[in-house]
């Protein structure tokens, strides 16, 4: 696998994602084997999941180096934060964590198949 690859991978998630009405996608391949993803995607009860990811493909599985995951209503209101930002040291799952309006807590590892298969609670 090589950049490229992991960005057409994400392309085709987020086209058979049910709960998405529309996305955008750039990716910035900086080599073959490195380089970010961002994206906005619009889902079917209004909200907003922003993302970005930079990755590195290391023998051949993708390494997300760094990765930002904000899901935002359609009033433009945090719902959560998903992300790998090296501060809270006091959480067990540092650097992983989550924010939402009322803190931040432990978070394991995510990744965008995570958020939309596990991370998005509609109600």
């Amino acid at each position: 696998m090589n950049f490229r690859d992991y960005y057409l991978n994400i392309e085709s998630l987020l086209k058979e994602f049910p709960l998405i009405m529309h996305f955008s996608v750039d990716f910035d391949e900086i080599t073959d084997y490195v380089g970010s993803v961002k994206g906005k995607l619009e889902l079917t009860n209004g909200s907003i999941l922003y993302f970005f990811e930079f990755v590195e493909i290391k023998d051949n599985n993708p390494v997300l180096v760094k990765y930002k995951y904000q899901w935002l209503s359609s009033e433009s209101e945090l719902l959560k934060r998903w992300d790998n930002a090296p501060h809270h040291r006091e959480l067990s799952t540092f650097p992983d964590h989550v924010h939402d309006q009322n803190g931040v807590y432990p978070s394991p590892a995510m990744n965008l198949e995570s958020i939309l298969d596990k991370g998005l609670n509609f109600e």
